[in-house]
């Protein structure tokens, strides 16, 4: 395993609530910039229900990464979810199976972040097939 560090900024934007499946759900288009030992740029949907400022709330997003990892140029793919239930929180960022592409093709990995002064810090630990 290898590990890559780094930081992003994302930018949301939320869909217009008529075109939700469902008014509990929320749904959000964000954009990343990532710096670091992963350069490049990210696009991703979320989907979310629950309501954050009770401490209660859950989330999906699936998002795709174009840039380079260690110098290694390609795509891949992130699944994202996480969980808010009375002041604690659980968070999985994993890279999907088989979706690398380019010279990122058989990358698998899990992604760690933690916010300090409102910057994202990653910590992505990965491995190449192949």
């Amino acid at each position: 395993m290898t590990t890559a560090t780094g930081t992003f900024q994302i930018r949301m934007t939320p869909h217009i609530p008529n075109e939700a499946s469902s008014p509990q759900i929320g749904r959000l288009h964000f954009d990343k910039d990532w710096s670091g030992d992963l350069q490049g740029h990210s696009h991703g949907e979320m989907l979310s229900v629950g309501d954050p400022a009770s401490g209660t709330a859950s989330y999906v997003v699936l998002e795709v990464f174009a840039g380079t990892l260690h110098g290694r140029a390609g795509a891949f793919a992130f699944r994202q979810s996480g969980d808010m239930h009375v002041g604690q929180t659980t968070l999985t960022y994993e890279v999907v199976p088989h979706s690398g592409s380019g010279e990122l093709g058989g990358l698998s990995g899990t992604l760690t972040l933690k916010r300090i002064e409102g910057v994202h810090h990653y910590t992505l630990t990965w491995a190449q097939d192949g």
